[in-house]
C-alpha cells in the first residue's frame, strides 16, 4: 500500500506541476458565519469560515489539528485523538465548541487528555468566531467559539437524492477510514443520514523523538518508530428528518458517536523528583495499555417559524439532550502476564473495533467513569429590519457531571444556566456597527460547595472604509466567565497533570476586557490584513503549586491573578488568474504574549508562527495544496525562579525548540455525469518528518507530534 501511495503522489504531482497549480490545506471560502446570517455580505467580526471539501479529503485529525494552520488559532494536543482548540493563547473552558450553534456538552474541559466529542459527518463548514455575535450562543467564550456546521437537519427541501461512499488509508498510523451518507426527499420529508469510522494504529514518530541523542547519548533501546498508546478508533452515525414549508421548518435528529483511543502518557509513576515522574510516566506502564472509551448520544428537536409581519420575523427554537460517558482504563498487554483475557472487557467494546486493540490486553484494576447528562432549550427571535440584523436569544441548560472509580477527583455536580442575549448589526452613516449583549445566571451545586453568579457581558465593533482601499475596525468587549466545575470543586489526584488538584468554591468570575484593532487594504493586487489586540483578564484562574505533597503528588491549588494577553495577526495574500484555474499565495504571522500582571509568563503559551500557503483551484477538477508552517522556539516560560517570586503554577517549565511543518495535498475530481463523480485525494502531513513538540501541550516532552503521514482517500458520489 505504501508503494501505491508514493506512485500516486508522483503521478498527481507531475500532473499538478503541468497545470502550475497549488491549494491551501484548508480552503477558505467567501461566506459568512451561519451564526449571524448566511445571506449577509459585510460582517466586521474577526472570523474564519471553511468549507468541507478540503477537510473531507485530508487526513483524519482532531478538530484542533484541523484548524491549527489558521492565524490566531492553534491546538493543544495529547496524542492524535485529542486536539483542543486554542484561540489567541486561550483554550479549555475559555473556548467553546459548538455544533450548529449549540454548545457541545462533553467533558473536554475536565482534563487535557479528553477529546472534544465532534462527529464531522454531513459537514458543511467550520467557523471560528470572535466578537459581538458570539455572545448569542455561548457564555464565557473569552477566547471565541468554534462552530461545526452540518446538514443533519435540512432547513431547505433537498432537491435530489444523493449518495456518498468513501474510504481511505493512512500510512503514518497504518490505519483506514470510511464513510457513507445519503440525503434525499422521501414523501415530502427530508432525510439525512451518515456513517463514519476510523481505525488508526499507533502513529509514527521521527527517530530520536522520544530520546534526544544530545541529552541521552546514544539512542535509547526503547526509542521506537511509533508512539505507544497513540492509536485511535471511532465510529459515528447520524440520522435526521425535517419538514420544510412556507411557514418554516421542523426537524429531529439522533447522533451516536463512540471511540476508543490510547492515552500515550499517564502520570502514575510518582517519585520525589519531578523529572523522575516524567520518566516513569512511560516506563511504569511497559506491557500495559492505557486507554479511554467514550460514547455520546445526542437528540435534537428544532425548528423555525416565519411570522407574516409584526415585531418578530422568525423564531428559531431547539431542545437538545446529550448523554455522554468517558471511561479511562488500564489493561495488561498479552504476554506481560499469563492471565486469561477478560471476556467482559471485550463485550464493552464495539464489535467493529480492531481486534489488535481490543483482544491483546486484559483488564487491570478499577477504571474511572466520567459522565455528563445535559438538557438544553434555546430560542432565538429575529426582530431585524431590511436595514439591520437584530436578534434576541434565550437559553436554559442543565448539566450533571459525575466521576466514579479509581480517579474520582470531582464530586457529582449539577450546573444550571439561564441566558438572555441580544445582537445587532447595522450600517450607519459613520460606520458599520456590530453590538452584542449577554446576561447569564449560573449556579453550580456539589457536595463540595456551591457557586451562584449573575454575569453581564458586552461587545461592540465599529468598522468603516477610511479610503478607497483601506478599511479599519475597532472592537471593544467586556466578557465575564464563571469558574468551571473543575476549578471550583476538584479535590483529588489528577494523574495527567501529575498533581493533587484542589479547587476553590470561593473563586470569582474572570473578567476579560478586550480591545481589537484591525486594518485591511488592497494595494497593487495584494490583500493585507493586520489585527492588533490586547486582552486584560482580571481574576485569571490558574493552578498554583504548593510545597505540600499528598499521595506522593504535589498539591496544586486553583488561584486567581490578573493577566494580560496581547499580540497580533498579519496576513498578506495575492490571487492570480491562470489559464486553467486560480492561484493564491498567502503569508501569515501570529504572535501572542501572555503574562501575569505581577510578572512572569503564563505556562504553555503558544509560540510565534509564520505560515506560508500556496492554494490552487483548477477548472479541470485538479487542486493541490502546499502549506509551510514555521513554528519558532518558545523561550517565554514560567521558570522555577519566577514561581518562587510570583507563585506561578508550573514547576520548571522548559523551553520548546522551533520546527518547520510541511503539509501537501492533491485531489482530482473525475466527472462521470452531471450527478456522478469520483474524487481521488492524496495527502502528506509533516512531509519533512521533523521532530516537533507542541509547547501548549501538557505532555510536550513525553508526547511528540506525529511524524510523516501519507495517505489516500477515494470518494464516490452519485
Amino acid at each position: 500500500m505504501k508503494k501505491l501511495i508514493y506512485i500516486g503522489l508522483s503521478l498527481l504531482a507531475c500532473s499538478a506541476i503541468a497545470n502550475i497549480s497549488v491549494a491551501n490545506e484548508l480552503e477558505e471560502v467567501v461566506v459568512t458565519s451561519s451564526l449571524i446570517d448566511p445571506t449577509a455580505n459585510d460582517i466586521s467580526n474577526p472570523i474564519h469560515v471553511f468549507d468541507a471539501k478540503s477537510i473531507n479529503s485530508d487526513a483524519t485529525q482532531s478538530v484542533g489539528s484541523l484548524i491549527d494552520g489558521l492565524t490566531g488559532v492553534s491546538s493543544s494536543d495529547f496524542g492524535a485523538a485529542v486536539g483542543q482548540p486554542v484561540i489567541r493563547g486561550l483554550s479549555g473552558s475559555r473556548v467553546k465548541m459548538l455544533n450548529n450553534g449549540k454548545v457541545v456538552r462533553d467533558i473536554s474541559s475536565l482534563g487535557p487528555d479528553h477529546a472534544n466529542e465532534i462527529d464531522l459527518g454531513l459537514l458543511q463548514q467550520i467557523e471560528i468566531v470572535r466578537g459581538p455575535s458570539s455572545l448569542l450562543y455561548a457564555n464565557g467564550a473569552v477566547g471565541g467559539i468554534v462552530n461545526i456546521v452540518d446538514s443533519t437537519i435540512a432547513k431547505q427541501n433537498i432537491a435530489a437524492a444523493k449518495f456518498n461512499l468513501g474510504g481511505g488509508y493512512e500510512d503514518g498510523n497504518s490505519g483506514d477510514t470510511g464513510h457513507a451518507s445519503f440525503v434525499g426527499n422521501i414523501g415530502g420529508l427530508n432525510l439525512s443520514s451518515s456513517y463514519q469510522y476510523s481505525n488508526l494504529g499507533n502513529y509514527n514518530i521521527p527517530e530520536h523523538a522520544l530520546h534526544e541523542e544530545g541529552e541521552h547519548g546514544e539512542q535509547d533501546e526503547h526509542d521506537t518508530k511509533t508512539l505507544e498508546n497513540s492509536d485511535f478508533e471511532k465510529t459515528g452515525y447520524k440520522i435526521g428528518l425535517s419538514k420544510v414549508e412556507d411557514w418554516g421548518y421542523v426537524g429531529f435528529s439522533y447522533a451516536d458517536s463512540s471511540s476508543t483511543y490510547g492515552i500515550p502518557f499517564h502520570g502514575d509513576g510518582h517519585g520525589d523528583e519531578h523529572e523522575e515522574d516524567h520518566e516513569e510516566g512511560h516506563a511504569s506502564h511497559e506491557g500495559e495499555r492505557i486507554f479511554a472509551d467514550t460514547n455520546s448520544e445526542t437528540t435534537n428537536f428544532e425548528g423555525s417559524f416565519n411570522f407574516n409581519g409584526g415585531l418578530v420575523n422568525t423564531a428559531d427554537f431547539y431542545i437538545r439532550r446529550t448523554s455522554y460517558d468517558h471511561t479511562e482504563q488500564h489493561a495488561e498487554e498479552h504476554g506481560a502476564h499469563d492471565d486469561d483475557h477478560d471476556e467482559d472487557h471485550d463485550e464493552d467494546h464495539d464489535e467493529d473495533h480492531d481486534e489488535d486493540h481490543d483482544e491483546d490486553h486484559d483488564d487491570h484494576g478499577e477504571g474511572t467513569l466520567f459522565t455528563n447528562e445535559s438538557t438544553e432549550f434555546g430560542l432565538i427571535l429575529d426582530i431585524g429590519s431590511n436595514n439591520a440584523i437584530e436578534k434576541l436569544s434565550l437559553n436554559i441548560a442543565q448539566e450533571e457531571f459525575a466521576i466514579n472509580g479509581h480517579e474520582a477527583f470531582l464530586e457529582a455536580t449539577q450546573s444550571d444556566e439561564i441566558t438572555l442575549g441580544y445582537f445587532t448589526s447595522n450600517e450607519l452613516d459613520l460606520a458599520h456597527i456590530d453590538f452584542g449583549l449577554r446576561y447569564d445566571r449560573i449556579e453550580r451545586e456539589s457536595a463540595s460547595g456551591s457557586f451562584k453568579a449573575d454575569l453581564g457581558s458586552i461587545s461592540a465593533t465599529a468598522s468603516r472604509e477610511l479610503y478607497k482601499d483601506l478599511g479599519v475596525s475597532l472592537g471593544i468587549s467586556s466578557v465575564l466567565k464563571a469558574p468551571s466545575t473543575m476549578e471550583l470543586f476538584v479535590d483529588g489526584a489528577h494523574l495527567v497533570t501529575q498533581r493533587y488538584e484542589v479547587g476553590d468554591a470561593s473563586l470569582e468570575p474572570e473578567k476579560a476586557t478586550n480591545i481589537d484593532l484591525a486594518f485591511n487594504t488592497a494595494v497593487a493586487g495584494f490583500d493585507a490584513n493586520l489585527n492588533l489586540y490586547r486582552n486584560n483578564i482580571s481574576n485569571y484562574i490558574y493552578l498554583h503549586d504548593t510545597e505540600t505533597k499528598k499521595e506522593d503528588l504535589i498539591v496544586s491549588e486553583y488561584h486567581q491573578q490578573d493577566a494580560v494577553f496581547k499580540g497580533y495577526e498579519l496576513e498578506l495574500s495575492r490571487s492570480l488568474a491562470l489559464e486553467n484555474g486560480s492561484l493564491e499565495v498567502s503569508l501569515g504571522r501570529d504572535y501572542v504574549d501572555a503574562q501575569f500582571d505581577q510578572g512572569g509568563y503564563i505556562p504553555r503559551s503558544v509560540p510565534t508562527r509564520n505560515i506560508l500557503n500556496f492554494s490552487y483551484n483548477g477548472n479541470n477538477g485538479l487542486d493541490w495544496a502546499l502549506s509551510i508552517k514555521d513554528v519558532q522556539k518558545q523561550s517565554k516560560v514560567a521558570s522555577e525562579e519566577e514561581e518562587e517570586e510570583h507563585e506561578h503554577d508550573e514547576h520548571g517549565e522548559t523551553p520548546t525548540d522551533g520546527y518547520q511543518w510541511v503539509n501537501f495535498a492533491l485531489s482530482q475530481e473525475i466527472k462521470m455525469s452531471e450527478s456522478e463523480a469520483i474524487t481521488v485525494s492524496f495527502f502528506a502531513k509533516n512531509l519533512l518528518n521533523k521532530v516537533a513538540r507542541n509547547h501548549s501541550s501538557f505532555v510536550k516532552d513525553e508526547v511528540p507530534l506525529p511524524g510523516r503521514n501519507m495517505g489516500i482517500k477515494v470518494n464516490y458520489s452519485f
